[in-house]
């Protein structure tokens, strides 16, 4: 009986048989695997690992343990543990409002580590419904799980998982439809329109007529682990990991064993990485602590998913200094596109945010009545795991605040807009027409370089351009002042070449609200 896939019970179940198919074999051997310890494991059983993306939190379930809310009465809880000086801290029970007198479980932590996943539907009053939840963190609290809301969504299985991309815009599940395989099969829904799209079959390359079950997808968005009890492995259950070919989310690489390392004769499933990919979380019966036991094991570079960057740091207030609740939106350089979403601690306004490698981009945090003062990063030399420290400032929308637009760049010595601009002028053209009586000055800065009377003017021609950009996305032009300042209000000393980049900058103060 596959108690480790607990959920609330559907009101329908099928029991399909499983069909084997060949799968081919885990390359290379990993290290040994090793058990957690009596710090995380008991003689009940564990199940259910996610590790943090920064690697040093670890969630995971207990079923039927006498420290659940209700005891061992209580079919499963979530427990958390902390790495710190090289050893895991004794788990504790997550507590309310994530653990009640239901089956309460974990699919996926953020990499922020500030909003969690939850199986089924939590319903104030203690009740509880198949579907899928989000709770988020303020300091050491966590909020009552909100449902997500999935089109035409059903599952005939009363077992569900699911997981939520790093960006958090593409939501795996296991589950078991009409055009599915047989048991529960791997499914994909999008974020589209502030909704999630009716879930999609990954195709009979990832899925089976067996169960296919506990997908975790990678912090690089193309690495897929999942158990499976249809495809030919070693036990019941066995961990495997696919390739995702295309954008399609069909196309997938031949699912691969993890070998005899990883899966054992009995039952292995809940594979999880951090985003450094180092180690590997996942759940054996290979019998130790108890039934069901949690072991990592440590990968070599070759069978790590590709880099990522783990950028860390704090929103704050420009003027104060102080923490801020904002959204972190990370964006490509030159297009519109957002590759993630993360939301600030208001405690202490720390953030993570997981960036892919081989771009550059912008990214900034953004909340109603600030001004984000975006940042620019470029990872087009990056070939393995890093952590960046980044703190993002927002600025208050007050008259007489003076906010610069760091990412506005122009041809050399000209006055013509770089098209890496547009971002940046977006969100002036959007706060402006959300403050709809918001009237600015634009106003022009230099290095000190040439002479004076050209600097000036060069200063003026290129805020003029800032402005026509700004009429011809429907800003009205009374509410915008022009003023070039040229080399006379430097920021910075013009000795140096980053010195004198920083002089050359466009701004602009709030004239009136």
């Amino acid at each position: 009986m596959r108690t480790d896939r607990l959920s609330f019970l559907l009101v329908i179940a099928f029991s399909i048989s499983a069909y084997a198919q060949h799968s081919e074999s885990w390359p290379h051997p990993a290290g040994s695997k090793e058990n957690l310890g009596i710090s995380i494991n008991s003689q009940y059983t564990e199940t259910k690992p996610v590790i943090s993306a920064d690697g040093n939190t670890l969630y995971f379930c207990r079923q039927n343990h006498p420290k659940n809310v209700r005891g061992k009465q209580d079919q499963q809880d979530i427990y958390y543990s902390e790495h710190v000086e090289g050893k895991w801290s004794e788990a504790t029970n997550i507590g309310w409002p994530l653990n009640d007198q239901h089956p309460n479980g974990i699919s996926s932590v953020s990499p922020d580590g500030n909003s969690v996943l939850l199986i089924n539907e939590y319903i104030s009053g203690g009740y509880m419904k198949p579907g899928v939840s989000i709770s988020h963190r303020t300091g050491n609290k966590w909020s009552f799980p909100e449902k997500l809301v999935i089109e035409n969504f059903y599952n005939f299985s009363p077992y569900v998982d699911y997981f939520l991309s790093a960006d958090n815009k593409v939501l795996l599940m296991s589950i078991q439809r009409r055009d599915g395989y047989g048991d529960q099969d791997l499914y994909v829904s999008f974020y589209h329109h502030e909704k999630w799209q009716e879930p999609i079959n990954l195709g009979l390359v990832v899925n089976t007529a067996g169960a296919d079950f506990a997908p975790f997808l990678a912090a690089d968005g193309k690495t897929l682990y999942f158990a499976s009890e249809g495809h030919r492995g070693f036990g019941g259950s066995d961990i495997f990991y696919s390739k995702r070919l295309d954008d399609s989310w069909s196309n997938w690489s031949k699912p691969i064993n993890l070998g005899s390392a990883v899966n054992s004769k009995t039952w292995d499933a809940y594979y999880s990485i951090s985003a450094k990919g180092d180690y590997a979380y996942f759940v054996s019966s290979n019998k130790q602590n108890g039934s069901k036991d949690i072991y990592r094991i440590q990968l070599p570079d070759q069978l790590r998913p590709d880099p990522v960057v783990l950028v860390k740091g704090k929103v704050l207030n420009a003027n104060t200094n102080e923490p801020i609740l904002a959204s972190v939106v990370l964006k490509d350089d030159k297009t519109p596109f957002t590759h993630g979403v993360a939301r600030s601690d208001p405690e202490s306004g720390t953030f993570k945010i997981i960036v892919p490698k081989g771009g550059a981009y912008n990214f900034q945090a953004e909340i109603d009545g600030y001004l984000a003062l975006s940042k620019s990063i470029s990872l087009s030399e990056t070939n393995r795991y890093t952590e960046l420290k980044q703190d993002l400032y927002v600025v208050p929308l007050t008259e007489g605040q003076k906010i610069p637009l760091n990412n506005i760049f122009f041809v050399r010595s000209q006055a013509e807009l770089l098209p890496q601009s547009y971002q940046e002028l977006d969100q002036l053209v959007a706060i402006m027409k959300r403050h709809a009586t918001i009237k600015i000055e634009l106003g022009g800065h230099t290095d000190n370089l040439g002479q004076a009377s050209l600097n000036l003017d060069l200063s003026l021609r290129r805020v003029d351009a800032v402005k026509q950009y700004l009429v011809a996305n429907g800003i009205e032009g009374s509410r915008l002042s022009t003023k070039g300042y040229g080399d006379t209000q430097p920021v910075a000393r013009n000795d140096r070449e980053l010195d004198r980049r920083r002089n050359r900058r466009v701004e602009f103060t709030i004239l009136s609200l």
